[in-house]
């Protein structure tokens, strides 16, 4: 599917990503822009586990999230940004691997409403890299505010 962009949305998203605290926090790191997709990589942490050792649900739903959440990002004017009005995640297998590997995409661009689609690979260390958690959501166009960018 071919994405109508503007200016240098690439840039634009990196230097959002960059503000957020959250996946600062997180150690998730930008692997990829193209238009309506972004790739973003998550190490495994043991301070973001639950109780039998995987990572969190919550750490990678919030990383599912935003790749969702700037791939619709990627389609957005200078001027505009993205929230997340709706989403739901699904966890397939425990979240258990040396690094996460987290692909958001475009399924539907709309002046309004963007349906977006993320899905999380673990990998084992030996390369072998086996889907764990899928999310889709609808991200909200916001136009006219002051916003970080």
């Amino acid at each position: 599917m071919t994405f109508k962009t503007h200016g240098d949305y690439a840039t634009r998203a990196r230097a959002s990503f960059a503000r957020q605290a959250m996946m600062t926090t997180l150690g998730a790191q930008i692997a990829d822009v193209a238009p309506g997709q972004v790739r973003l990589t998550l190490p495994f942490n043991p301070d973001l586990t639950q109780q039998h050792g995987f990572m969190h649900a919550g750490a990678i739903t919030s990383v599912l999230d935003t790749a969702a959440g700037f791939a619709a990002y990627t389609l957005m004017p200078e001027d505009a940004a993205v929230l997340t009005v709706e989403l739901k995640s699904s966890l397939l297998r425990p979240a258990a691997g040396v690094r996460f590997h987290i692909t958001g995409q475009v399924v539907k661009p709309g002046r309004t409403i963007i349906f977006t689609e993320a899905t999380a690979m673990a990998e084992d260390g030996q390369g072998v890299h086996t889907e764990i958690a899928r999310l889709s959501a609808s991200m909200m166009v916001v136009q006219g505010r002051a916003f970080r960018g």
